[in-house]
Formats: structure tokens, sequence, C-alpha cells
């Protein structure tokens, strides 16, 4: 009984996040790739920025096209408008602990049927270590 009591507030808290992110266990995560196996953005791989536009402005992967979920109706036209049956998508966020860039990946997959969608492995984070100085 004393666990069903506690199990309760446990459960509401995991669901009502402080920033309006949904918990982690209900999405699909969609699969990962290192930045060594991920390609260069290109007619067959597509890069798609999933961090806000004001970031994204600032500084993203060359060629990257910036979609995500504040500003999903304008910007999704840009990505339509690129991407090519066949393609690798690679979606990119700030970093390993950023849930953005499965939240546009999933819903590139559930609103598009886009497939071969990748979500960068430690993100923009990463990208950034393997650049030279």
């Amino acid at each position: 009984m004393l666990l069903c009591v506690a199990l309760v507030p446990a459960i509401v808290t995991a669901w009502i996040q402080p920033d309006g992110r949904k918990p982690a266990w209900t999405r699909a995560a969609v699969e990962e790739i290192a930045v060594g196996k991920a390609g260069n953005p290109g007619p067959g791989v597509i890069w798609v920025d999933a961090r806000t536009g004001a970031a994204f402005n600032l500084k993203h992967v060359p060629g990257a096209l910036s979609l995500n979920e504040e500003n999903w109706e304008a910007l999704l036209p840009g990505f339509v408008a690129a991407w090519r049956p066949g393609a690798r998508i690679v979606v990119y966020c700030d970093d390993q602990q950023c849930d953005r860039s499965q939240d546009v990946a999933a819903r590139l997959q559930r609103e598009l049927q886009v497939g071969n969608l990748y979500v960068l492995k430690g993100g923009w984070a990463a990208w950034l270590g393997t650049q030279k100085p």
C-alpha cells in the first residue's frame, strides 16, 4: 500500500517536467550516429540543427538546415525542399543531454515518414570536438 501511495506522486512528477519536455520514457528513441560515421553535409546527407534559431544563427554545422519545434511550420518547407529519398538525415542539438534532436527526429518520422534518420551522438558539442583549431 505504501508503495502505491509513493508511486502516484512519482509518476506525476516524472510526467510534469519543469522545462515542458515529455519524459524520456514516453518517446521512442531514434538511433544515434557518431560524428565520424555521419558523413558531410551534401546531397546524400542532410544535417538538421534542432537548436534554437539564435544558436543556429550564431554558429552551426556548415550546410546544416535549421528545424526546431518552436518554428516548425516556418522551417519545415526548407527541409522538404532539401530532402531527397534515400538521403541520410542527421539531427543534432547542443549535447548528449539535449532532447531537442530526438524530438525533431521523432516528429520527422511521425509526420513525414522520413527514413534513414539519425540523431548525432553528443550533438553540437561532439561535432565541435572534431574540428581543428
